[in-house]
């Protein structure tokens, strides 16, 4: 019976639809960053080679994170994995997380609203899409945090991003804890310390995804002498494992 099981459990995973929208924005006009792009690409590639069905940009505007969300939305079914990774500048202000596009020109905390993108929309086409489906598995991975000078002089934003709550299904991964900033990476290195970590970990045959993060936490822990650390917020039900193997 138990090897039944298996082979069942084998044979959905198998079939398991398995969507991603990958993002890195580095092209800021203002406090531009240098890996984010690379991140974008690297991961995408990676989730592609484990059966993912990626859709990847880069350097996008305002308008543009809008049609991509809707891009994403028209290849959801209520079973299918939905994973977003993100890689740039995003910031908190007044208890609220908003992506930064490459053309903001954000001077005020107030213009927020018009020219970045709130990451509770993600939230909330993800709870949409689900349906019913209980066991569906929702993943948004932040690596942002990057320090924004701009921002600093803003009254109510903080130094990183707030906590978000994880909806029914989704897991919530952040590059680093609430209201501290995440390396961008040394120079010479292609990409962050936390999607470096990510990158290798994901390889790990038949591991949950829980464990793949405990272990990328411990990694960029070492790598940035404590002064990362990677967490997430989950309301997972069903299970997930990035990389299947007999």
């Amino acid at each position: 019976a138990q090897r039944n099981q298996t082979v069942e459990r084998t044979s959905a995973a198998a079939s398991e639809k398995r969507v991603a929208l990958v993002i890195g924005n580095s092209a800021y006009k203002s406090s531009p960053l240098k890996n984010p792009t690379n991140d974008a690409r690297d991961m995408a590639a990676k989730l592609r080679g484990l059966g993912f069905d990626v859709i990847e940009r880069s350097n996008l505007t305002t308008r543009q994170i809008g049609s991509t969300m809707r891009e994403l939305r028209s290849k959801l079914t209520p079973g299918a994995v939905a994973l977003i990774f993100y890689a740039g500048h995003a910031v908190e202000a007044k208890g609220r997380n908003f992506v930064i596009p490459v053309d903001a020109d954000v001077a005020r905390e107030y213009e927020l609203e018009d020219q970045a993108y709130d990451a509770q929309q993600w939230l909330a086409m993800l709870g949409d899409t689900k349906g019913k489906n209980t066991q569906r598995v929702n993943i948004v991975i932040l690596d942002a945090c990057r320090d924004n000078p701009v921002s600093r002089q803003w009254r109510s934003v903080s130094s990183g991003l707030g906590r978000m709550d994880a909806p029914s299904g989704t897991l919530l991964v952040y590059s680093t804890s609430p209201g501290k900033v995440a390396s961008d990476g040394p120079k010479g290195q292609r990409n962050s310390p936390f999607t470096k970590s990510l990158l290798r970990s994901m390889q790990t045959p038949n591991v949950p995804v829980e464990q793949v993060l405990k272990e990328v936490r411990r990694q960029v822990l070492v790598e940035t002498k404590g002064e990362q650390v990677p967490w997430e917020n989950s309301s997972l039900i069903g299970d997930f494992v990035f990389k299947r193997q007999q």
